[in-house]
């Protein structure tokens, strides 16, 4: 695959912009209670078989563990003394204060919760606790859907938000309700355990409810990393349904890999064995996908898992791509995104123990001194990927094949209706920074429980509706289209792809907005885009957060916005549609009231300059960061022509107001909304002329 070739370049090309000098580290040290002593060579014959452990090419050993001490940083001192993620957070949720020590902080990040307080508020600290939920491949059971839906309402801001990880996030909760709502969710078929924390979290895959192979196959995948990687020590239950452990059965294949030792990955007799007393470095992120299906954001993951198939669509294995992230600091060079690049394939049986083995790599070799840097991207970037392989193989207990060609990449959304090949049907909908309230959110509520639907989150912030009988579709239709949850043709292009994250108020990182800022940024984009002469169906992804750490991954958009001050953002060009180029900055601390003046010229000349069919991405990458800047740089603005029609859209006030309501729930206009259905409707029925 093009794109996969060039990964180890585009990083690389990325490393030699700045000097990176990134102290070495030496793995996890001696004061753990059970630690991984020097371990004997062990071989294995060579043999055709695929099944474990006598599969492949060659003897590796395992390694050897150093013994040095070296500085910790100060959560990892609090993760050693937590009991496996209890203490102090036990006692501190059993005081009268609004909020929890430090520590605690820490800790209730394992069990899926951040502690916050309205950044806008003056005179003191509202504290109250995000909840995000773990739903590996985003599925979300009818029962867990509605619980949530009351759980906004009863206990939260009365909204919920569909994140770029595919869970839910509920804003809001008080202390004194924290138990009632785990307790809630866990007896609903959900957890939030892993959702945050020096963990692995959750697990991506298609969304699509596609009874097809290849899909199935990959989420059955993410199912079972879920699984493999989830905590074993109770810390949970313990704290949430007092010690009671709702759990379905595990595949036996997942336990399997879980106990096994021979190649010295586990803790033995530790309630933890994968993860020990001190888990892992940072946050840990997996995703999983076939071939072609870049709705996961790929690349942008710890770990990247991919289905490979023979002629007939039946799973033979995968390819797996390490050392992806998007967060980064500002003016710390040493501190960057990264593009996940090819770590090689595994037979399918194999998957679980070469995911193991690489979590187990970051974990003996992850800095624990500086957060910065804890990520296994850095870990990729000092070694390089082959010593890293190397050691990864050790784990594994042999090497890893050469990675399968691929087709190019593509990003998928699934907005809309499909077929999902078993006679029923799933539509997705476009939901702006995933943020579901007001009309839309009862709505959805009234769809899902009286059709009795489970539901999909996706990586872009949307949600889909599965197994829909078809004479369901015209009355779910109408319904969603009352609540303001248009088909894609009737939304504008650039809200289709753009994401952001919450930010203000609630986040304690944001520097500036994102999910409130964004519906005017798109707004001012769809304007310079008419100004210049852009149509309407044409689009450009774009992203913004309100600091530099990236969770709405600006980093692979064609326009980012990321926040580096009151107001102000860096402007990040170069990312691609189909999500497998990484982009650079090209300015700093532009003004929000500055926009245009960069906008303009470059949507202008992307307009008039660019090749046939080409996107803006690979058009700023082709023509260069130097002549963009040169561009704005001599910038004096177009040249304002007479507009050919002068429509007036609405005839009396009743129409006005109606049309005005709907687009209130989009952000819009009402004469933006009415020129969309104009257009879509003389589109919709100049195609079926020429049919």
């Amino acid at each position: 695959m093009a794109a996969a070739a060039s990964l180890g370049a585009a990083n690389t090309a990325v490393l030699k912009e700045v000097k990176i000098e990134i102290g070495s580290f030496d793995g996890l040290r001696s004061w753990n209670p059970v630690g991984l002593s020097r371990r004997r060579v062990r071989f294995y014959p060579v043999s055709s078989s695929t099944s474990r452990p006598n599969s492949l090419i060659k003897a590796v050993s395992t390694p050897v563990k150093p013994e040095t001490e070296t500085k910790r940083s100060k959560v990892e001192i609090i993760k050693e003394h937590s009991n496996f993620i209890r203490y102090p957070l036990n006692e501190e949720l059993l005081t009268d204060a609004p909020n929890i020590n430090e520590s605690a902080v820490q800790l209730i990040k394992f069990h899926g919760s951040y502690q916050q307080y309205n950044r806008e508020e003056r005179g003191g600290r509202s504290y109250s606790f995000m909840l995000r939920t773990k739903n590996p491949c985003g599925k979300v059971p009818n029962k867990l859907y509605l619980t949530m839906d009351d759980l906004a309402d009863q206990f939260g801001i009365g909204t919920l938000r569909l994140t770029t990880r595919q869970t839910f996030q509920l804003h809001g909760v008080l202390k004194k309700n924290l138990k009632t709502v785990m307790s809630s969710i866990v007896h609903s078929m959900g957890s939030t355990l892993g959702a945050c924390g020096d963990l692995n979290r959750n697990v991506l895959a298609p969304a699509a409810p596609f009874a097809r192979k290849d899909y199935q196959f990959a989420q059955q995948t993410a199912d079972n990393i879920a699984a493999l990687l989830t905590p074993q020590s109770g810390f949970y239950y313990d704290m949430w349904v007092d010690g009671e452990k709702i759990m379905s059965a595990e595949p036996p294949e997942v336990v399997k890999a879980r106990d096994d030792n021979s190649h010295g990955t586990n803790f033995p007799d530790s309630p933890e064995p994968i993860y020990g007393t001190q888990f892992l470095p940072r946050k840990f992120k997996i995703a999983v996908t076939v071939p072609t299906d870049n709705s996961v954001d790929l690349l942008t993951n710890d770990i990247g898992v991919v289905v490979v198939t023979d002629a007939d669509g039946e799973p033979q294995g995968f390819n797996l791509y390490v050392g992806g992230g998007m967060g980064r600091t500002h003016r710390l060079e040493t501190t960057f995104p990264r593009l996940a690049e090819p770590l090689g394939y595994v037979p399918k049986e194999d998957i679980l123990y070469a995911v193991k083995a690489i979590v187990v790599t970051q974990r003996e070799n992850g800095r624990r001194d500086d957060r910065k840097y804890s990520r296994m991207k850095y870990l990729i970037s000092s070694w390089g990927i082959e010593k890293f392989r190397g050691v990864v193989e050790q784990y594994y207990g042999r090497k890893f094949e050469p990675s399968r060609e691929l087709p190019e990449w593509e990003f998928k959304s699934y907005l809309g209706w499909h077929e999902q090949g078993d006679g029923r049907l799933f539509c997705g909908l476009h939901v702006d920074s995933g943020r579901v309230g007001g009309k839309m959110k009862a709505t959805l509520r009234e769809i899902i429980e009286k059709y009795n639907l489970d539901v999909r989150l996706t990586p872009n912030q949307n949600i889909i509706l599965c197994g829909i009988r078809k004479a369901w579709k015209h009355p779910i239709t109408t319904a969603l289209a009352q609540a303001g949850l248009l088909q894609p043709k009737y939304v504008d292009p650039l809200n289709l792809t753009a994401m952001a994250c919450p930010a203000f108020p609630l986040c304690p990182l944001a520097i500036t907005e994102a999910e409130r800022g964004i519906p005017d940024i798109l707004k001012r984009v769809r304007a310079v885009f008419e100004k210049v002469g852009l149509k309407y169906n044409e689009s450009v992804v774009i992203r913004a957060t309100g600091c530099p750490n990236g969770c709405a991954r600006p980093y692979m958009a064609e326009l980012g916005f990321v926040g580096d001050g009151p107001n102000s953002y860096q402007i990040w060009l170069g990312g691609t549609p189909n999500q497998t180029s990484l982009a650079r900055t090209f300015m700093n601390k532009v003004k929000i009231h500055d926009f245009e003046k960069v906008l303009e010229p470059l949507f202008y000349y992307w307009k008039r300059k660019r090749q046939p069919k080409e996107s803006f991405g690979d058009f700023t990458n082709r023509v260069g960061f130097e002549m963009l800047q040169e561009w704005v740089d001599k910038w004096d603005g177009v040249v304002a022509t007479r507009p050919t029609y002068n429509l007036r859209l609405f005839t009396d006030k009743d129409t006005y107001e109606k049309m005005d309501e709907l687009a209130k729930l989009q952000n819009k206009t009402a004469h933006q909304l009415a020129m969309e259905v104009v257009r879509n409707y003389a589109v919709t029925h100049q195609n079926e002329k020429g049919e």
